[in-house]
């Protein structure tokens, strides 16, 4: 009698021929009723799982070392393009009141 890994093989020869069930069934020495019930079976199933076998080890934990003194990496400056052809990059932790400052003498410099 065949087990249900020979069956799996089997069905993968039957979708790779792109015979129908009678002709590759005739030809294999199948019934077409065997062919349409492992394929019900083994779709239901689902695919064929290992079972893990007694020898295996349990897993194994390594241990990890948390790294403290990692400095954070800095993200990147703001870039504005002002009109007048001018960038001003900003970088995090700026104050809203100079940059607003340093913003309005950047567009007077030019307009004089």
């Amino acid at each position: 009698m065949a087990t249900r890994a020979e069956w799996a093989k089997r069905m993968v020869r039957w979708e790779r021929s792109g015979l129908g069930a009678e002709k590759f069934a005739r030809r294999e020495g199948y019934k077409p009723k065997q062919l349409y019930w492992w394929r019900r079976k083994l779709r239901a199933d689902g695919p064929a799982q290992p079972s893990p076998s007694p020898s295996t080890e349990p897993p194994r934990f390594l241990p990890v070392h948390m790294m403290t003194d990692a400095s954070p990496v800095a993200p990147e400056p703001i870039a504005i393009a002002l009109p007048i052809g001018r960038v001003v990059r900003v970088r995090p932790g700026f104050e809203p009141a100079t940059l607003e400052h340093v913003l309005a003498l950047a567009g007077d410099a030019d307009a004089s």
